[in-house]
């Protein structure tokens, strides 16, 4: 038989106590508030404030769902295919908010706590803003419509997504490029003749190289015209060139004659769809493909909400 001992004060608690007094170790828990706002400023990489809180298989299934949701969008706007643009738009946008509630009531598991959890918040932040700043550079870039040159196709206010590159633009596309005079200023126009092409107004009455792109009046769109303009009354015209078909407003048929011009080699001829109210290759000719930044594919805001995720024809 061994002898009594008693505890000694001075002695360390055993591991079984050590977690219930303070000062001796007791694990710190990951903040919600943190991982919330990780969520939500880390758009679109949807849910990841859940790697913070220790739950990385939820974290993962959020970030997997935002990040196809995301390609989809981009394919919509590259393919252009408004309806998969609309899906990943709706999609991304109420996956992010979800994902934010979800990670604002899971319950913390491990986890990450301290500098080291702001360390992480901060690398996912940047990684994301990096992510979309790719995207912008190379693949989609958003634009707003300041004026209405391009009504009734563009509204003032509209809010577009561009296909980045020049590579494939072709007669009837709408495009955003870099003004000739000034490459500060960006431009929406679309494009009617490419280089190589005569182009000449008649009585207002458009050729290309020679031939008339005959217009037809469109009997059942309403006289008023867009607010925008402050008239009265408008001409709404169809209009078909190379695989687009689009509407155009006449306000005043005041526009002129215009002589055969020759599109020079790598440029294009741009008019925008308001002709009698657009300045355009007919007054500082013709733009350079170097100035494209793209083609714009797809309406992502307007004040008609009807138009939401709308093709540009």
């Amino acid at each position: 038989m061994t002898a009594y001992e008693p505890p000694n004060p001075y002695a360390a608690p055993s591991n079984a106590l050590a977690d219930g007094v303070p000062g001796t170790g007791e694990a710190r828990r990951p903040s919600k508030i943190l991982a919330t706002a990780m969520s939500l400023v880390a758009y679109p990489l949807v849910g990841t404030g859940h790697f913070i809180l220790g739950r990385r298989r939820r974290g993962a299934i959020w970030l997997t769902v935002g990040l196809l949701l995301g390609v989809a969008m981009i394919l919509g706007v590259r393919l252009p295919e408004a309806k998969l643009f609309k899906v990943g738009l709706v999609g991304l946008i109420v996956a992010a908010l979800l994902a934010v509630i979800d990670t604002a009531v899971a319950k913390p598991k491990g986890g990450i706590a301290g500098g080291r959890a702001l360390l992480v918040a901060l690398a996912v932040v940047l990684i994301a803003k990096g992510g979309a700043f790719a995207v912008r550079a190379g693949l989609i870039e958003a634009f707003s419509i300041p004026s209405g040159a391009m009504l009734p196709t563009l509204l003032v206010g509209d809010h577009i997504f561009v296909k980045k590159g020049r590579s494939d633009i072709a007669r009837g596309d709408v495009i955003v490029f870099e003004f000739p005079r000034d490459r500060s200023t960006v431009y929406v126009k679309r494009v009617i003749a490419l280089g190589g092409d005569t182009v000449e107004f008649r009585r207002w009455s458009l050729y290309v190289n020679d031939e008339e792109i005959r217009r037809r009046r469109n009997l059942m769109e309403p006289n008023p015209c867009p607010q925008e303009l402050g008239l009265e009354d408008c001409t709404f015209y169809g209009e078909t060139i190379g695989d687009h078909s689009y509407r155009l407003i006449y306000t005043s048929h005041a526009g002129g004659d215009v002589p055969p011009t020759v599109v020079p080699p790598n440029s294009v001829y741009v008019l925008g769809d308001n002709r009698d109210n657009s300045s355009d290759s007919r007054i500082w000719g013709p733009v350079p493909v170097d100035h494209i930044k793209g083609k714009a594919t797809v309406i992502y805001w307007s004040k008609d909400l009807s138009r939401i995720g709308s093709g540009i024809y």
